[in-house]
């Protein structure tokens, strides 16, 4: 693809290669004790669908546009579906394979095959899991439920019930509005007082919105919803004919989310009435380490908020709490999105954890700084790998209290 190294490529392909050919190694010695015939017939499968699948990634590695250019992303998530499916369970055997060559010497054929079978059956498990994640796990709504204390809330804010959704990517549904609605009927059911979007509307285009509209107005809020943009919102990770064009796409996308009824912050504040009293909602465009984008300007959103205002802050990127809302304002609770969690991680013993945390250490669920909260958001859709693995799309309701019962 454009931007990649052909070095790289070569390598990455040599990789795919030798990854397919110590796979099929193993899979030859599984099936050595089969009939002829029916040896042949599966090893022609086996060989047939892994052409296949290197050839589409050939194709599109080789035709980057037919990806990078797109409105439609069905092709994208073809091929990353097909790679992830045919390349991860067979990373696994290839180098359970290799594990396996020094049975040989050592005259232990039937320890090896005992290996290799259970090392298949695992493969197997894998390749189910990745099924599994693309076309049930990405549609598994969680609904994520927090109580939060704060000391210097207002009395008639006691209860006040948030709701945030994050990161629909709508072009990542693939026109399929089944997620959507049932996402804007349970937070219906729901009836939060007020709801937030912390960015990520879309993937590139405004194109994306088609189809959604109605959806988006559905989404209601007894006092208000509001919304940021995100990373993606911006056109930043598609290619324009000019700089016309890619401020047309953005002013279109903030067009959709204020007809939807959406109060859009850029870089600013807005006071939200709420029975006798009022809490401030703070939006910033977005802010993220290198190569996401910075547009945001906190000292402009945060200009001549009142004092007693309760504050709440939306800002895309997790990091930008770390790095600028705790270390230069006091404002008790941020709202962020960006991470997806990962959309991969590891339960054990009912912990959960995220390897996108080696990336990014605030990758989903509630944070502390004395008495500053951060909730990030795993977010609705999803981006490149179009799956969720043990780690569900969400919405999230906080519920402010005032001080804790003991």
């Amino acid at each position: 693809m454009r931007g990649i190294p052909s070095s790289f490529l070569v390598f990455f392909f040599a990789f795919v290669f030798l990854l397919e050919f110590i796979s099929y190694c193993g899979f030859r010695m599984l099936i050595n004790q089969l009939r002829p015939k029916l040896k042949t017939y599966i090893s022609i499968i086996y060989i047939s669908l892994s052409i296949s699948a290197t050839a589409l990634l050939l194709y599109s590695f080789a035709n980057p546009e037919i990806i990078r250019q797109s409105r439609n992303y069905t092709f994208f998530i073809v091929v990353i579906s097909v790679a992830f499916i045919n390349l991860f369970p067979k990373g696994y055997f290839a180098l359970a394979t290799l594990i396996s060559y020094p049975f040989r010497p050592l005259g232990n054929l039937k320890g090896q095959l005992i290996w290799l079978y259970g090392s298949f059956l695992i493969s197997l498990g894998i390749f189910l899991v990745i099924l599994h994640g693309i076309f049930v796990g990405r549609y598994n709504l969680d609904i994520k439920e927090h109580e939060l204390y704060f000391s210097d809330l207002p009395i008639q804010l006691d209860g006040l019930k948030v709701v945030q959704l994050s990161d629909f990517h709508l072009g990542s549904f693939a026109k399929n509005v089944h997620n959507l609605d049932r996402s804007v009927k349970i937070i219906q059911q729901i009836e939060p007082d007020v709801l937030l979007f912390t960015g990520d509307l879309v993937n590139n285009f405004s194109d994306e919105l088609a189809g959604y509209e109605p959806y988006l107005k559905k989404l209601t809020a007894r006092y208000g919803k509001l919304a940021i943009q995100g990373n993606h919102d911006y056109g930043d990770y598609s290619q324009w004919r000019d700089s016309t064009s890619k401020l047309q796409n953005l002013e279109l996308i903030r067009n959709g989310l204020t007809n939807a009824g959406f109060d859009l912050l850029l870089n600013r504040w807005t006071k939200v009435q709420i029975r006798d009293t009022s809490i401030c909602i703070i939006g910033v465009e977005n802010w993220g380490h290198k190569p996401f984008p910075q547009y945001a300007r906190l000292d402009m959103a945060l200009d001549s908020i009142p004092i007693n205002y309760f504050k709440i802050l939306m800002t895309h990127d997790p990091e930008h709490w770390k790095a600028k809302v705790v270390p230069e304002t006091d404002i008790p609770l941020t709202l962020s999105g960006h991470t997806h969690g990962g959309q991969f991680a590891l339960k054990i013993a009912g912990v959960e954890f995220s390897p996108i945390y080696f990336y990014q250490k605030l990758w989903g669920g509630l944070y502390q700084s004395d008495n500053q909260y951060l909730y990030v958001n795993r977010g609705l859709g999803t981006i490149g790998f179009p799956g969720r693995i043990e780690m569900r799309p969400e919405i999230t309701i906080l519920t402010l209290r005032r001080a804790k019962s003991h």
